[in-house]
């Protein structure tokens, strides 16, 4: 799953930029000069703190910009360009986990795996409690074209934690899981899982979710070894 970055609203740090104490007036003659002093830094202090978080909402604005358009280059199939957007939004924000998850699912298509698994893997250690990193890392192990990337046992671990981070409300998340059991052999489960899927899955995947189910149906992992 491709993340569109929607803008955040929260101007909770410019709020607290602009809540500026009162000042302590006491007595006497340097008391008035600390007052006096205090009222020609306070000014600063303010322009100075807006200007910081002016700054760091334009970098978030230009991380998500770059991602975005990442995301549109990859649906258009021009997966080089599309690395490239993703590239320059983590160059702004090192710590944006989406991008890195778009980049890894841009990686997994191309068949750079070790890429994919690199990007997944850094997703989750910036964002361990954000499901999309478990999700995505579980689905290559399920299904990677290449058999040496291939690890049920883990698939399913890791498919657990989505959905378990997700409170199992995600039909991606349940499809995923599903091949992930596929994977270790334990038809029963995927099969379980995978109709769960279709009960609530996106009308555009139910067929290509179908056809897995019938897979797991006739105990065969999805893709076929």
């Amino acid at each position: 799953m491709i993340i569109l970055d929607k803008e955040v609203t929260n101007n909770s740090y410019l709020n607290n930029a602009n809540s500026v104490a009162r000042p302590l007036f006491l007595s006497g003659t340097m008391n008035n000069r600390l007052v006096k002093l205090t009222w020609i830094i306070l000014p600063t202090v303010f322009v100075f703190l807006f200007s910081c978080a002016s700054t760091q909402k334009s970098e978030q604005k230009d991380a998500r910009f770059y991602n975005n358009r990442g995301i549109a280059y990859g649906e258009k199939g021009q997966y080089d360009q599309a690395i490239s957007e993703f590239d320059k939004a983590i160059q702004i924000n090192p710590n944006y986990d989406k991008a890195y998850n778009n980049r890894g699912i841009v990686y997994r298509l191309k068949g750079q795996y070790d890429q994919a698994i690199s990007d997944f893997n850094k997703a989750i250690q910036i964002n361990s409690l954000e499901a999309e990193g478990y999700n995505n890392l579980a689905w290559l192990f399920a299904t990677a074209k290449s058999p040496i990337f291939r690890n049920g046992k883990k698939a399913v671990e890791l498919g657990i934690k989505a959905c378990e981070l997700s409170v199992w409300r995600n039909a991606e998340y349940l499809d995923t899981l599903a091949a992930a059991y596929a994977r270790a052999s334990d038809f029963d489960n995927a099969v379980k899982w995978q109709e769960k899927a279709l009960q609530s899955i996106g009308e555009s995947k139910k067929s290509e979710a179908q056809q897995r189910l019938n897979f797991y149906r006739s105990r065969k992992p999805w893709p076929e070894d």
